[in-house]
């Protein structure tokens, strides 16, 4: 008994020692990435879907495996909070938009939807796979720590929207080039609805690393869909008509 007690007590040592979180270490991460990122003003790329597999998606959830019926789509992106999705479902064209606190989703029908109050609703940089200070201005970091895996350290980033503070999100970053690694999504109840494995990063125009892959994973483990970003193109200058609806 007094040798499982010390165990116990040596693991949460090892444990705490592993995971160091403090209100300047939030503060040093956040000015590395502005730092970093400062420069970053707008993406186009070009996602192509590798692999659907369409019951395993629908488990996170319906209008998320509506995304993986687009075999390529054309993303543009410009700092901040506008974002423009255009593909095409066989012969019909299909975007979505968003500009500032509006959004549209144009598909078989339009809709319209004032999102101020809906932020689940908007899209970022950090949607596609990119780290920068949109991570701070769009949601609300609850712990950042400097976390061991392997022989290597990682950020490790917990967050949670304003309107939905129960569901807990996490993401992984190299501290060594910022490029972001993973990301979990959770449930109210604590169970994981999602994770976002990116790999294959190039760093663009030296200004933002942009992953090439994208592997995503549902509650179950199972992988569930796999897109890959082609063409990407950063600070071309998009301008704002590219936004307006």
């Amino acid at each position: 008994m007094i040798l499982r007690k010390k165990f116990c007590l040596s693991l949460c040592a090892i444990l705490a020692a592993a995971c160091l979180a403090s209100p300047a270490a939030c503060a040093d991460i956040r000015s590395r990435i502005s730092k970093a990122t400062k420069g970053f003003k707008d993406v186009t790329l070009t996602c192509r879907i590798l692999y659907a597999n369409h019951a395993e998606l629908k488990k996170i959830g319906k209008d998320f495996a509506i995304q993986y019926e687009f075999k390529t789509a054309t993303v543009r992106y410009k700092s901040p909070n506008k974002l423009k999705m255009e593909g095409k479902l066989g012969i019909v064209k299909a975007a979505v938009v968003i500009n500032g606190d509006r959004k549209l989703t144009r598909f078989i029908y339009s809709k319209r939807e004032n999102i101020r109050d809906k932020p689940h609703k908007r899209q970022t940089d950090f949607d596609i796979g990119i780290i920068s200070d949109s991570l701070w201005r769009d949601y609300i970091i609850t712990g950042t720590a400097t976390q061991k895996a392997s022989e290597t350290s990682v950020y490790k980033i917990t967050f949670v929207r304003g309107n939905s503070r129960g569901k807990k999100h996490i993401c992984w970053v190299d501290p060594k080039t910022l490029k972001l690694l993973k990301v979990e999504k959770y449930e109210s109840d604590g169970t994981l609805k999602s994770k976002y494995v990116y790999s294959n990063h190039s760093l663009i125009n030296g200004l933002i690393w942009v992953p090439g892959r994208v592997d995503v994973y549902n509650q179950d483990g199972k992988l569930a869909g796999t897109s890959v970003y082609e063409n990407v193109k950063v600070n071309t200058g998009i301008p704002d008509s590219v936004f307006k609806f």
